[in-house]
C-alpha cells in the first residue's frame, strides 16, 4: 500500500499521530462511569472492581518505559503493531470473561501494550518534522492528551446509561482495529537496524547521562505538574471548602483545558516568528504571571477567590500550551540515537513529576486556593531554574509546511 507522505499530508498524519496517542488514555477515563455497573456484573466488591484502575495505571507507567527501547531496536510500525495487537487481544478477553481477576489482568495488559502510541506518536513527530512542524505537531498532540481525559468520562456515561459497560470495550476495540489499520498508511523513516547494538538498558544509561535533556525534560515535567495541582486538587478546594457546585467546577475545568487549547494551537504561529528559546522565555514568563495573580488573590482573600485563582490559571495554561511543547522539542533537537527511549522517558517524568508535585498540596494547610498557588508557583519556578542557560540549537524559526 501507498504510504502518506508526511511533508504533503500534514492534517492526516497528525490525525494518525493523535489516533495513537489517546487510545491509552481514553481507555483509562471511558469505563470509570461504569465501575459500579462492572462491580454488580462479576458479583464483587469496590475494593476488587478498584483494581482494575490501580493495575492500568502500573500498566501505563511501565508502558513508558519499555515502549521506547522497542521501538529504537524493532522500529516504530513493527513496535506500535504488536502493542495494538496484544490490546486487541486483551479487550477481546475482557468482553468474554466471567471473572473478576482475569478482567483485572485483561485490564493491565491493555495498559501496558495499549499505551505505545502515547509516547512513541511523540516520537514519529520528531521522525516525520523539524523545526516549526515539529512544534505544531507536538503541541496538538499534547493538546487532544488533555482534551481526551476530559470527553472520555461523559463519552463512558451516556454509553454506560444507554447501552451497558460492555460497549465501553467495544469503543476500544474499534478504536484498536482503527490504529492498526491507520499503521498501514503511514511511513517508517526509521531505521532500527543502525541501533541493534549494546543491552536494553544501553539507551536509558545513553539518554539519562544526557544534562540537557534532562534539564529540559524536568523542566517540561514541572511546569506540567505545575497544571497537574489544578487538576487533582483544586475540585477539593472548590467543592469541599469553598461549596462550588460541580457543575460550575465542570466549566471551570473546561475552561482551562480550552485555555491550553488555544495555547497550542497559537505555538506553532509563534516560533515562526520567534526563535525556541524566545518562545520558551515568553511563555515561561506568561506562566510564571498566572500562577503570581493566582496567588496574589488567593493571599488577599485568604483563599477564598474562586475568579483571581481561575484567571491566574487560566493565564498559567495559556503559557504552558507554548511552554511544553517547546521544551520537549529542545529536550531532543540534538539526539541521534535512542529516540524512542527518550520521548517514552519524557512522557513517564512528565507523570511521575506531576504526582509527586501536585501530592505536595495535601502537605499544606486548607488555605483554599492558596495551597493550589504555593505548589504551582514553586513548579514553575523550579522548571524555569532547570533550564536556564540552554540554548536551543536552532537558532533561526523556519518555515513551517504547510497543513493541507
Amino acid at each position: 500500500m501507498k504510504h502518506l507522505i508526511p511533508e504533503k499530508k500534514t492534517s492526516l498524519i497528525l490525525a494518525v499521530l493523535t489516533l495513537f496517542a489517546v487510545v491509552g488514555p481514553v481507555s483509562i477515563d471511558i469505563f470509570t462511569p461504569s465501575l459500579p455497573a462492572i462491580t454488580h456484573y462479576f458479583g464483587t466488591n469496590n475494593q476488587t472492581a478498584q483494581w482494575s484502575v490501580g493495575l492500568f495505571m502500573l500498566g501505563f507507567s511501565l508502558s513508558m518505559l519499555i515502549c521506547g527501547p522497542l521501538s529504537d531496536r524493532y522500529g516504530r510500525k513493527k513496535t506500535l503493531f504488536v502493542g495494538y495487537l496484544l490490546y486487541l487481544v486483551a479487550t477481546v478477553a475482557i468482553l468474554l470473561t466471567e471473572n473478576i481477576h482475569l478482567f483485572i489482568i485483561a485490564r493491565f495488559f491493555q495498559a501496558l501494550f495499549g499505551c505505545f502510541g502515547t509516547a512513541i506518536a511523540r516520537t514519529l513527530a520528531r521522525d516525520y518534522y523539524s523545526d516549526t512542524m515539529e512544534v505544531r505537531m507536538l503541541a496538538y498532540i499534547g493538546a487532544c492528551l488533555t482534551l481526551a481525559p476530559m470527553i472520555s468520562p461523559i463519552a463512558g456515561g451516556f454509553i454506560q446509561e444507554y447501552a451497558g459497560w460492555h460497549y465501553s470495550f467495544v469503543v476500544m476495540l474499534f478504536l484498536a482495529v482503527m490504529a492498526l489499520a491507520a499503521l498501514s498508511i503511514i511511513p517508517e523513516r526509521y531505521q532500527p537496524a543502525t541501533q541493534k547494538e549494546g543491552h536494553a538498558l544501553s539507551g536509558y544509561i545513553h539518554v539519562l547521562s544526557d544534562f540537557r535533556y534532562l534539564r529540559l525534560t524536568v523542566a517540561s515535567g514541572a511546569a506540567f505538574a505545575g497544571a497537574f495541582v489544578f487538576v487533582a486538587g483544586a475540585s477539593f478546594v472548590f467543592i469541599g471548602q469553598l461549596s462550588i457546585s460541580p457543575k460550575i467546577y465542570g466549566l471551570i475545568f473546561a475552561g482551562a483545558i480550552a485555555s491550553y487549547m488555544v495555547s497550542a494551537a497559537m505555538a506553532p504561529r509563534i516560533n515562526e516568528k520567534l526563535t525556541r528559546l524566545q518562545c520558551v522565555q515568553l511563555s515561561g514568563i506568561i506562566s510564571i504571571l498566572g500562577a503570581v495573580i493566582s496567588l496574589i488573590s488567593g493571599i488577599l482573600s485568604n483563599g477564598i477567590s474562586v475568579f483571581g485563582y481561575i484567571a491566574g490559571i487560566f493565564i498559567y495554561e495559556l503559557g504552558l500550551g507554548i511552554y511544553m511543547p517547546l521544551c520537549q522539542a529542545m529536550a531532543t533537537e540534538h539526539i541521534k540515537k535512542h529516540m524512542g527511549t527518550a520521548c517514552s522517558l519524557i512522557f513517564f517524568i512528565e507523570m511521575l513529576l506531576a504526582t509527586l508535585i501536585s501530592s505536595a498540596v495535601h502537605w499544606l494547610p486548607e488555605w483554599g486556593t492558596t495551597s493550589l498557588s504555593i505548589v504551582t508557583l514553586l513548579a514553575i519556578i523550579f522548571s524555569t531554574l532547570c533550564r536556564l542557560g540552554i540554548n536551543s540549537t536552532m537558532k533561526k524559526p523556519s518555515a513551517s509546511l504547510p497543513v493541507d
